[in-house]
């Protein structure tokens, strides 16, 4: 696999060649820890089937087995201890990246779980911190050297912690293991801060937490631009029901010095919406497609999808009222299906040419817009060839067309939940399409769309381009991979 790098407009990843890539993730943070061999290869071949490309893991996480162990019992630390890594453990880990490069899948590494820098869990209980400033450069140096020849790593520090957490700063420690990475994959003495432009060969970010007293959870919440080796930006929109990922995107990409930005924990299929949860406070599939257009449309350079059941890789056994599928059954849920419907209709589109656009809305301001759930979103082509309004329910808008290169139009609806895609006169619905002319502080050419359905969970996309496109149909159903036919009934690998 190439390496993937930043583009020369620093908004999204590109391959060697300059051709964007489509980043769409899978948390599957323990599954170096919680699936055996052949589980592991059963679920990246039925997420490649599902048209991702990329998976988010942990080398140590701490939060289903303090421990860490993997599937045949090694501990990752003998002795707890960072100085001593287990060889027969990270060997298995070894094994989960080279299958992940067989199917062809990038993966976001984190060395540490965050609760190992910070001696603290989300329970509230407190523990040994396993990594500090006087460990974190020699491991950083240590698992860097180990992978330094991987080229489908991309690094991540962090994980579901801000660099400062009850009050205690731990950035020395984040910025020792960033500098260890650059030595054991560069063999280069960078500085955090310096401005070296080797840093540009490391592609990092940092994965924060959402702070519920705060609202923070961007990559950049807690550090600033002098952090040379941070090169894209990560943003925690979190579980609840009430954050704007649209507008949290927006922020960083407005940002003075540009760096790519994407939603990398959404709220989850199938997790708690508030805690503690009575059994009808969980996300649905609906949510998924939310954050993922809303953050998408609003400049995001890709997205990652989570299940509360896939993160942690819940056992057939250890299913509850809260966790209702096991790791196996949710890899089906209707999200994950739905991330193909995405997959399919981002392939129809130049991302390098897309752009927020908000104020293609003429009724609706660029940070306000009713409930929540009525937001519309909106994107274009920069080079004026098409653009996109995502309904997350339905409705009506005004359009202003102005900025599309061509008299001949055609327009069609998407449907997100099916992948559906509608010709305009294909579409029931009651006068879909009305076409006006407004005066503002200009004349502007302008349509009113109605969508052909409208209401919970009934969103559409609506594409207008150019009609010298030609028949290019928006979602088009591709084939990423193909699920091998099973000898026998596949089971599931009980937990440790």
């Amino acid at each position: 696999m190439e390496k993937l790098k930043i583009s020369e407009n620093r908004r999204f990843f590109t391959r060697q060649d300059g051709k964007p890539f489509i980043w769409l993730a899978d948390t599957v943070w323990t599954i170096a820890q919680r699936l055996k061999w052949d589980d592991a290869e059963y679920l990246m071949q039925k997420r490649k089937s599902q048209g991702f490309t990329v998976l988010q893991i942990v080398a140590l996480n701490p939060e289903q087995d303090k421990e860490m162990k993997d599937p045949a019992g090694n501990k990752a630390l003998l002795h707890n201890n960072l100085n001593t890594p287990n060889e027969q453990y990270f060997q298995y880990l070894d094994f989960i990246l080279d299958k992940a490069e067989q199917y062809g899948f990038y993966v976001l590494l984190l060395p540490v779980w965050g609760e190992l820098v910070v001696g603290h869990n989300w329970m509230g209980e407190f523990s040994d911190k396993i990594v500090t400033e006087d460990n974190a450069y020699e491991y950083g140096k240590w698992i860097g050297n180990r992978y330094k020849d991987r080229s489908n790593i991309i690094w991540c520090l962090g994980g579901d912690r801000q660099p400062v957490h009850l009050e205690i700063d731990y950035k020395d420690v984040w910025r020792s293991m960033a500098e260890g990475l650059a030595k054991g994959v560069l063999d280069k003495d960078l500085q955090y801060k310096g401005k070296e432009p080797d840093w540009e060969k490391l592609l990092i970010t940092y994965h924060p937490c959402h702070e519920q007293e705060t609202g923070e959870c961007s990559t950049m919440s807690y550090w600033t631009d002098e952090e040379s080796w941070i090169s894209f930006i990560m943003i925690q929109s979190g579980h609840g029901l009430t954050p704007k990922n649209y507008e949290l995107v927006k922020t960083q990409y407005d940002r003075e010095h540009p760096m790519p930005v994407f939603d990398a924990e959404p709220a989850y299929e199938q997790m708690p919406t508030v805690w503690p949860a009575t059994p009808s406070d969980f996300h649905g599939e609906w949510i998924v497609r939310k954050r993922a257009y809303w953050s998408l449309f609003a400049g995001s350079f890709g997205h990652t999808y989570g299940h509360a059941s896939v993160w942690c890789m819940i056992s057939e056994r250890e299913r509850d009222v809260w966790r209702a599928y096991s790791w196996f059954e949710a890899l089906d849920r209707p999200g994950a299906w739905q991330i193909k419907i995405l997959r399919d209709f981002l392939e129809s589109r130049d991302l390098s040419q897309c752009i927020p656009c908000q104020k293609l809305l003429l009724e609706q301001s660029e940070t306000t817009g009713g409930h929540i759930d009525e937001h519309i979103q909106a994107c274009s082509g920069s080079d004026g060839s098409y653009i996109c309004i995502y309904f997350p329910s339905g409705g009506e808008e005004t359009i202003d067309i102005s900025r599309l290169n061509s008299d001949h139009l055609q327009m069609s609806w998407f449907n997100p939940r099916d992948g559906q895609c509608y010709s305009q006169e294909n579409v029931i619905s009651n006068e879909p399409v009305r076409f006006a002319k407004v005066s503002t502080h200009a004349e502007r050419d302008v349509i009113r769309i109605v969508t052909p359905t409208r209401g919970q969970e009934q969103d559409w996309v609506c594409v207008i381009e150019s009609g010298e496109n030609g028949n290019i149909i928006p979602g088009k159903a591709q084939t990423y991979g193909e699920m091998p036919v099973p000898s026998e009934v596949k089971k599931v690998f009980p937990a440790w």
